[in-house]
């Protein structure tokens, strides 16, 4: 096992990391700000990229891009889901060839839509849905699931997916944690979860192929510096955190806290071969989380 190429594994490959929200909303759909008005404020907070993803519209962001910012078109997806009896919720990135999306869609046709202009899609917010690993058997052609939505977090205390993931991890096989803030800019949501992608440059392909390979982490702030696979160990290595924790199949894994008044940088953690899957989660004293990607082992 090396660092970096691997599906889930955006260390050490060639690229720069570029900071971004996957989801929100503006005054076309249910948010309080206008197109303009949101897009502006990630600029001003230092954001590479921004999706602005409208319920059921598509917003034209193009005119808001720079140099040094990327918008991505994207939508909210809505339709029946007939594993919950609610509507899905899915994330469409990359759409060009529809401007709206129809409520008649099942979840199949949804992302085979997205899919078909090149896009992506993931789940929003499985927990504030009730959606379990189970309502996903099955369903194919998605990415991955929002592990936090800030908005769920803050308005129902619901935005933590992380149970949903490792079972579908376990049960399914690989998918990708994404963290957003969904922001509809009511009540203070915005900035609390994002994605470090490590891409090849800052372009709508180049974005969604990254994510696409699970090449990205999702933070709410913590930062990682670098995670290796080497040999027979994992070795995380962090911004002063008090928790890392190697997440793995059933009850394999580590938790690391760090002395009371101290902070942990880095972990080695021995792998033994039967983790299935390892993904690293780091907590800094703020209480805020960043998650790498699984990598199958």
């Amino acid at each position: 096992m090396t660092a970096g190429g691997h599906p889930g594994d955006p260390f050490g490959i060639p690229g720069r990391w570029y900071k971004g929200n996957l989801h929100t909303h503006s005054t076309n759909s249910d948010g309080a700000k206008s197109p303009a008005d949101a897009v502006a404020w990630y600029q001003d907070q230092g954001y590479d990229f921004l999706a602005l993803t409208d319920h059921r519209v598509l917003t034209d962001t193009s005119g808001f891009r720079r140099a040094d910012f990327l918008t991505i078109p994207g939508m909210e997806l809505h339709g029946p889901d007939p594993t919950t009896g609610e509507n899905y919720h899915i994330v469409g990135l990359g759409i060009t060839s529809f401007e709206r999306s129809n409520d008649a869609w099942l979840r199949e046709e949804a992302i085979a839509r997205v899919n078909g202009d090149g896009g992506i899609a993931f789940m929003g917010h499985p927990y504030w849905l009730g959606q379990t690993a189970a309502h996903l058997q099955g369903l194919t052609g998605f990415v991955g699931l929002e592990v936090f939505n800030s908005v769920c977090d803050v308005h129902r205390a619901k935005g933590f997916s992380n149970e949903t993931w490792d079972a579908y991890l376990l049960e399914q096989g690989l998918t990708w944690g994404l963290a957003t803030d969904d922001s509809h800019w009511k009540y203070a949501e915005e900035g609390r979860g994002w994605v470090m992608v490590r891409a090849s440059d800052l372009s709508v392909v180049g974005v969604l192929a990254a994510l696409r390979k699970g090449h990205f982490y999702s933070t709410m702030g913590p930062a990682f510096e670098d995670v290796r696979f080497d040999g027979s160990q994992v070795i995380v290595r962090c911004a002063p955190v008090r928790r890392i924790s190697v997440m793995a199949a059933r009850a394999k894994g580590a938790n690391a806290r760090a002395p009371a008044g101290g902070a942990l940088t880095e972990l080695v953690h021995p792998l033994k071969g039967v983790e299935r899957y390892v993904r690293i989660e780091i907590e800094d004293h703020q209480g805020r989380v960043a998650w790498t990607n699984p990598r199958a082992l």
